[in-house]
């Protein structure tokens, strides 16, 4: 693929994440916008609440997706909530990290 092809492809991932955070509820922590030379035809969006499991779940309500929840890791006491949306063609990934002890999930 050629560079202006690829700048294509990131561009559009760059105006996905404005829409992104234009229909957010609430305001994310971050959003990341990547496009790899290995892979310029899927770009994605990364979009993180930092601590906050009702960000991802109403920027996904907005987004018409279900999050999850599920523990980080097997050992962690950390709950991983996440949802995937597709956006344009364009993977948008939402999630955050919260402390789980106490909880199960």
């Amino acid at each position: 693929m050629s560079d202006s092809q690829r700048r294509k492809s990131l561009m559009a991932a760059h105006s996905v994440a404005l829409h992104v955070q234009v229909v957010a509820p609430v305001p994310p922590t971050s959003v990341m916008v990547t496009c790899h030379t290995f892979k310029p035809d899927e770009p994605s969006v990364d979009v993180n609440f930092h601590q906050d499991p009702d960000g991802v779940q109403r920027l996904a309500e907005a987004l018409g997706v279900e999050a999850t929840t599920r523990r980080h890791t097997k050992t962690s006491p950390q709950l991983y909530t996440a949802a995937t949306a597709e956006v344009a063609g364009i993977a948008v990934e939402i999630w955050t990290l919260t402390d789980g002890t106490g909880v199960s999930a």
